[in-house]
Formats: structure tokens, C-alpha cells, sequence
């Protein structure tokens, strides 16, 4: 007797064309659902191009955040009300057996205000509470720039330890809720720099840009 192919009966070991056919679509949702998936994570606001460089003791880092300055974010900051991004930095010893250990951290409030008598913005920067800079721009454009991109900004000291270092930044972006109940704060995952030792170490270079944001 002739076996059709296609069909095979149960307890041959093998896998009809219906069965192999469904697994072949499984397959395909799964890589439709990774490729959606990283779509989705590369729209979400997030911290771009972090570098770190050294002067003296102090740890220079520049960085962007993308994706966060939307149109409702505009609107309110339109509105007159103040806005602001709170980005944490921190430095961790690494350890390999162990949680990493914190050994410097500081916090950058960028606020926002809007001027509807000039059509100004007002940009103030607060390093841990202290404010170190005030700066007033025009456009949209200028306002975007002035909150989320960073250059060779000192934000922390370069702690005379041993072992290999890294820096890590996140940015709060303010606060949601989780079914209109939950009270929640928005922030993007941590972003890390290129793993370095705090003495000796000679890829850390002095960017020509100024100390400023």
C-alpha cells in the first residue's frame, strides 16, 4: 500500500504538511512581533551618543535625549506652566560577582518657562538643587536644543578609586497614571558609557567644546 506523502499517520515520527505549514507561520508572527517590538522601543524617548571625557578630576558627558519633545510637551510649556526634565547621572564601580557599586551621582534639572509678552523662553539649569546657568531663547527650535542635547557638561568627580568605572543617565520626564488610578513617573531606561578606569586611563580625552550645557 502506498502512504500519500502529505499524510502521515501518528506514531510515524513524522510532521505533516499542515503541521510544518503552522509552524512556519508561528515563526513569522514571532519575527513581525521582535521587528514591531524594536520599532516601538526605538520611538520611546530615550538618552542618544553619551560620552564621557576627563578633566582633571571632574567627568565630562555629552549626550542627547530623543524622542521626548512632542507636541504636548510644547503645548504645555506654551501654556505658562513650568517644565522640566530631571536627568540622573551616576557612576558605578563595576563588580563582577556583585551589584555595581555607586560611587558618585548628581541630578540636572532643565526647566522651561515660556514669556508670552516677548514669545521668549526662559531655560534655567539646576545641578543638584544649585542653579548654574539661565539662558533665553526664541524658537521652538533653539528650546529643543537648549533641553535635551549636552556637551562636555561637568556633572561628576572622578572618585580616586581602583577597578573599571562606568557612567549611566536616565531622564524623568514627568508623570502618568496606569488605568487612570495608579500614579506613576515616566522615565527612559539607563543609558551607559564605554567602560573606563578612573587613573591611567588615556582614552579619555578634553573635547574642545566649553564646560556648559
Amino acid at each position: 500500500m502506498t502512504t500519500c506523502p502529505l499524510l502521515v499517520s501518528p506514531g510515524s515520527g513524522e510532521t505533516t504538511a499542515p503541521a510544518r505549514v503552522s509552524r512556519v507561520r508561528i515563526v513569522c508572527l514571532c519575527l513581525l512581533l521582535a521587528v514591531a517590538l524594536l520599532a516601538a522601543d526605538a520611538s520611546e524617548p530615550h538618552i542618544s551618543d553619551l560620552l564621557i571625557s576627563r578633566q582633571g578630576s571632574e567627568l565630562l558627558l555629552s549626550f542627547q535625549l530623543v524622542n521626548a519633545f512632542d507636541d504636548p510637551l510644547l503645548e504645555r510649556i506654551q501654556s505658562g506652566l513650568p517644565t522640566s526634565f530631571h536627568y540622573h547621572v551616576k557612576l558605578e564601580r563595576l563588580r563582577r560577582w556583585w551589584f555595581n557599586n555607586t560611587v558618585s551621582r548628581s541630578e540636572l534639572q532643565v526647566v522651561a518657562m515660556y514669556n508670552a509678552i516677548t514669545r521668549e523662553y526662559l531655560v534655567n539649569y539646576k545641578l543638584d538643587g544649585r542653579l548654574i546657568e539661565s539662558r533665553v531663547v526664541k524658537s521652538e527650535e533653539e528650546l529643543e536644543r537648549a533641553m535635551t542635547e549636552f556637551h562636555a557638561l561637568s556633572l561628576l568627580e572622578l572618585p580616586d578609586v581602583g577597578g573599571r568605572l562606568v557612567a549611566r543617565v536616565r531622564v524623568e520626564l514627568g508623570s502618568k497614571t496606569i488605568l487612570g488610578l495608579i500614579p506613576t513617573t515616566r522615565h527612559t531606561e539607563w543609558a551607559e558609557s564605554e567602560r573606563f578606569h578612573a587613573q591611567g586611563e588615556t582614552i579619555l580625552t578634553t573635547p574642545d567644546s566649553t564646560d556648559s550645557p
